[in-house]
């Protein structure tokens, strides 16, 4: 049996993490998320951090009636598996037509962001950015004073394409640099290291290329649809001899 869902709606699951689309029922995590400012000051510092857990829940139940090709991104809460939230993880800005999107990561706990777990949810996104949604380029702004997040995106074999002096104001921080970081398909396929983590956390290669359906000959074209038509017809009450 074929099955199909939009892409972006289905969980991410690893063998100690899984990514699940926020939703209303994820609403108390977001807000500790938001009420953490040394977590957000890493993660993203543009966000409203005033908004309440109902205003949190209205917004997300909005936001499940969409597709994330609507929103033009998604965003997934990080769980140990079968345990609590640990972070929040996102692909937002995404660009369609030139099969671009950019990449959110932020672990709360300091104890798990160094970790093999981080990392496992890192690779499941990486994974979905070019295997599922099948971007050609991945980007990652990260804020001049967050070494230890640009040095992890070089790890992960990401290419410093520039620096942004001074480029970004916020209040508490003034003018801030921005670096920017790309990981463009072929590099992606061409990772050593991408290959081997992911073997060993996933269980799969991921930088391998997932094969494209092929078409049916006419034929078995004709054969599919005569079966389907049959099961169909038996399916429905009254119709059966």
């Amino acid at each position: 049996m074929i099955s199909a869902a939009p892409i972006g709606l289905q969980t991410l699951q690893g063998r100690r993490v899984i990514l699940e689309r926020s939703a209303p029922k994820h609403a108390p995590f977001l807000q500790q998320c938001y009420q953490n400012d040394e977590f957000m000051d890493l993660y993203r510092l543009a966000q409203d951090r005033r908004q309440t857990e109902e205003q949190i829940k209205e917004r997300l139940a909005k936001e499940q009636n969409l597709l994330p090709q609507q929103l033009k991104r998604v965003e997934w809460v990080i769980h140990r598996r079968e345990k609590e939230p640990i972070g929040l993880a996102a692909l937002v800005d995404y660009q369609h037509a030139h099969r671009r999107a950019e990449f959110l990561f932020g672990i709360v706990n300091p104890e798990y962001r160094a970790t093999g777990i981080s990392l496992e949810a890192s690779l499941l996104i990486l994974d979905f950015a070019f295997n599922q949604v099948q971007l050609h380029k991945l980007v990652a702004y990260i804020y001049g004073y967050n070494h230890y997040a640009q040095e992890n995106v070089i790890r992960f074999g990401f290419t410093q394409e520039g620096r942004l002096r001074e480029h970004v104001y916020f209040p508490k921080q003034g003018f801030l640099d921005l670096y920017l970081n790309a990981l463009i398909e072929s590099d992606f396929r061409a990772n050593r290291r991408l290959s081997r983590f992911s073997k060993r956390l996933l269980g799969w290669d991921m930088t391998s290329k997932p094969a494209h359906p092929q078409r049916l000959p006419k034929e078995r074209l004709a054969e599919a649809k005569q079966a389907f038509e049959k099961m169909a017809l038996d399916g429905l009450p009254g119709m059966r001899n």
